[in-house]
């Protein structure tokens, strides 16, 4: 009696090498954010000069801003070493007929990789630390000075419940990412939310374009095996089985400690996520402590070195509102619309604050607050001694903070 052979897995060429660039390429794209950037410095530095000859060196590294020069020169590099990387391994393993076990850990790491930077994510959204309520220069801000992304911001933060919508629907497909029997379901999850969080940085202009896309780049390789049972399923409304899961491991410590390692990981990204989070909400969210002189301050006269100064609008010296948000930063706009923010460091005991730019200190204050409605400013800016006395606003008054939700609305309330 002859035994039936199980069939082997067979790879085209064409496969084995889109799988060898790619591998490379996700490997790579995600050692940046694991190990220290200053490895990338030479290559991005080499490629500036000589590959690209741009015209300036690039001296701006990676910051609040994901697309900075740097970072797309970065991404050239990746995809050179990861071609380099494909033809090299093509020469050396020409012969092997499949890679299965290696598709297997590539996808364990991308889909964690994945699903941490969605819990991530998703718990910003949930706390309200991407996103707060719009500070009080928004409010006074004309709508078209708002930058693109200003307006995504503050379309964001004004919506405590459209934020808890997002970043559930974030963190839950991060979360499902995480075991084996829904990775299919959280990539699916995950790429409708990332679609949607890709075109706003696209087309509102959001410097995280490229890290949004590879987000999206990676959902997209999660579910690509199931794409052929999905088509099959929803397209062509046949059945499909079951996807077959045995155990990555056959002894019993391996499979303990994999366990142990994922219950890690998933205490790890959820402490991180909620204790992480109420920490940032706490010193910087909607519910942090606000200082004594927090509000929005029109200003009632202003005199300079012992000279009343006139309010004329072409006056770019003579303050017309002072805006203190919290603890850190205060802004001023001039007669003549001009804007500057400065950084304060605040001693409410001794009533005073200190002013200070990126170029060092400007100044010192004394504030005094007759009454809930007045403010008092006596001190130095630069070299001039200035007293400012100040009528605070009703920041409540302003139409997006006082309009709330309505469940019926005869006519549309747009304003």
């Amino acid at each position: 009696m002859e035994t039936e052979l199980p069939a082997i897995n067979r790879w085209s060429q064409f496969e084995k090498l889109v799988f060898r660039f790619f591998g490379l390429y996700l490997l790579l794209y995600m050692a940046p954010t694991t190990f220290a950037n200053f490895l990338w410095d030479g290559m991005v530095n080499f490629l500036a000069e000589h590959v690209l000859h741009l015209s300036n060196p690039i001296t701006i590294k990676p910051n609040g801003s994901g697309d900075t020069t740097y970072n797309y020169v970065q991404l050239l590099g990746v995809a050179l070493l990861a071609t380099a990387g494909s033809i090299t391994w093509t020469l050396i393993d020409r012969k092997r007929l499949h890679y299965d076990r290696l598709l297997y850990w590539l996808l364990v790491l991308v889909r964690y990789y994945l699903a941490m930077s969605m819990i991530s994510y998703g718990f910003a959204k949930i706390f309200q630390t991407q996103f707060q309520f719009p500070y009080l220069q928004r409010l006074v801000q004309p709508i078209g000075d708002a930058s693109p992304m200003g307006l995504v911001w503050t379309f964001m933060g004004y919506s405590t419940g459209y934020n808890l919508f997002t970043g559930i629907a974030e963190a839950l497909g991060g979360f499902f990412l995480l075991f084996r029997r829904t990775t299919t379901f959280g990539a699916l999850l995950s790429i409708a939310v990332l679609a949607n969080i890709v075109a706003l940085n696209f087309f509102f202009d959001i410097p995280v374009k490229l890290f949004s896309s590879h987000l999206l780049l990676m959902a997209v390789f999660v579910a690509l095996p199931d794409i052929p049972r999905l088509i099959r399923l929803f397209f062509l409304n046949k059945p499909v089985p079951a996807t077959v899961t045995p155990p990555p491991f056959q002894r019993k410590w391996m499979r303990i400690t994999r366990i142990a390692l994922k219950v890690l990981i998933i205490g790890v990204c959820l402490f991180g996520g909620v204790y992480g989070k109420m920490q940032l909400k706490k010193y910087y969210g909607d519910t942090s402590s606000r200082p004594a002189i927090y509000g929005i301050y029109k200003v009632d006269s202003f005199e300079m070195n012992g000279e009343v100064l006139p309010p004329l609008t072409t006056d770019s010296i003579r303050w017309n509102t002072f805006i203190v948000s919290n603890e850190r930063y205060v802004t001023i706009k001039a007669m003549n619309d001009s804007i500057r923010n400065y950084s304060i460091t605040l001693n409410p005991a001794g009533s005073t604050f200190l002013w200070s730019t990126s170029k060092g200190s400007i100044g010192d204050f004394s504030y005094h607050i007759p009454d809930s409605t007045t403010l008092n400013l006596h001190g130095k800016l630069n070299n001039d001694t200035v007293n400012i006395h100040l009528k605070k606003i009703d920041h409540n008054k302003f139409r997006l903070v006082n309009r709330g939700f309505n469940w019926i609305n005869e006519y549309p309330y747009n304003r």
